[in-house]
This record gives structure tokens, C-alpha cells and sequence, in this order.
């Protein structure tokens, strides 16, 4: 896992989204890496510490949406280079409010990043999937309005869902 705010180059990114990529001998379905969290777990996450989402909004400022600059140069690169990649964007909120609304804000608070980054580098929508998970996995482990709760985290899932020596 990696805080964004410390990947500050399209080539660093890259890297993590590289780095200790498992083996895997099959193939597994989207909803088995949306459901599974060990499963994802096996992909490194970026968090995207440079998006400040405000209690019960998921709208990002352009001002936030810029400072992804190398996150989506990096996505942009890596699927021109094969155009199958996916990438899982993943919302998440702190506890206030209820859980059904929570599920829902984190899954616009996922789909604002996605279109964050189609509308400012140009990633195409269908290699990101999106997935709010709530206040299920909470960053801090604390109840209430905790910012560090209120956030979206990248990975790049390609490994787990393409077969073996397929390319």
C-alpha cells in the first residue's frame, strides 16, 4: 500500500502497481475481487490522500482532481501499453450516517474519481471498475467523522482476473 501523496511521478506509480505482482495459476471473477477483500489484498493499493472528501459529499475539487496527475498518466501508459488493464476504484466513508447511505456515497465518492480521471488524463471508463464498501473498512478504526475514513484508494486488478500467460 502506498499514500499518494508519496507517489509524485507517473514511473513511481507504475512501480507500485508492478511491485511483487502474485502468480496466480486462475482466473477469478470481478464480483469474487469486489466481495473478497483477501483476495484484492493480494494487488497494492494507493490511497488517494490527495482527494479530501467532506463529510456526506463525494464531489471532488479540481484543484484535488490535478494533484492525480501521475496516478492518471501512469493508468493512461499502462493501458496503451495493453489495453485490457482494469483497475478497481474503491470508495470508502467514515461511520456518520447509516450504513445504507454510507454504501451509497462511497460508491459515487469511487465513481468520482473514476470520472476525475477520464475527464482530466484521459483513462477510458471501461478499465476501471467501481466499488463503494461503506464504512466497512475503515482506515482509522474510530467511530464518527474521521477525514482519514472519507476516502478512495487505487489498484490495478488485470493479474487476478486474466488468465495465466494470456496477454
Amino acid at each position: 500500500m502506498i499514500e499518494y501523496r508519496d507517489a509524485v511521478d507517473p514511473n513511481a506509480v507504475r512501480q507500485v502497481f508492478a511491485e511483487d505482482e502474485p502468480v496466480i495459476d486462475r482466473t477469478f471473477s470481478l464480483q469474487q475481487v469486489r466481495d473478497l477483500r483477501e483476495l484484492r489484498q493480494l494487488m497494492p493499493r494507493i490511497d488517494l490522500d490527495a482527494i479530501n472528501f467532506e463529510t456526506g459529499s463525494a464531489a471532488i475539487p479540481p484543484s484535488e482532481a490535478r494533484e492525480l496527475t501521475a496516478l492518471g498518466r501512469a493508468m493512461a501508459d499502462l493501458i496503451a501499453d495493453d489495453p485490457d488493464e482494469i483497475f478497481l476504484i474503491e470508495g470508502h466513508t467514515d461511520t456518520v450516517g447509516g450504513a445504507a447511505y454510507n454504501l451509497a456515497l462511497s460508491d459515487r465518492r469511487a465513481e468520482s474519481v473514476a470520472l476525475a480521471l477520464t475527464e482530466y488524463f484521459d483513462v477510458p471508463p471501461e478499465n476501471m471498475i467501481t466499488q463503494g464498501y461503506g464504512e466497512r473498512y475503515l482506515k482509522v478504526a474510530r467511530e464518527g467523522d474521521v477525514a482519514e475514513n472519507r476516502r478512495a484508494a487505487v489498484r490495478r486488478i488485470t493479474p487476478l482476473i486474466r488468465r495465466a500467460g494470456a496477454q
